[in-house]
C-alpha cells in the first residue's frame, strides 16, 4: 500500500474527531471551562508529555517478534 493510500485511510479515521468538533457537547466537555483549544492545550505540562513518551518508547521494545512482522507488513 501507498503512502498516499495510508494516509487517506488515517484521515478517513480521524474524520469523526473533527465532526465532534461540531458537537456543542463535546466541545464543553474538551474546553473543561476554556473559551476555546488554544486555552486548553496552554494547560498541558510539558514535562509530563515528554516522560510519558519516553515510557512509550521503552515500552515499544517490549514487542514480541511476531508482532514486529505483523506490524512491517506493507498492507498494514
Amino acid at each position: 500500500m501507498n503512502t498516499l493510500s495510508k494516509n487517506l485511510k488515517a484521515m478517513l479515521s480521524d474524520t469523526p474527531l473533527i465532526k465532534n468538533l461540531e458537537n456543542p457537547e463535546y466541545l464543553k466537555i474538551i474546553f473543561d471551562g476554556k473559551s476555546s483549544l488554544k486555552e486548553r492545550f496552554a494547560e498541558i505540562e510539558v514535562q509530563l508529555v515528554l516522560e510519558e513518551l519516553s515510557k512509550l518508547q521503552h515500552d515499544s521494545e517490549k514487542v514480541f517478534p511476531k508482532i514486529k512482522k505483523i506490524i512491517k507488513k506493507p498492507e498494514l
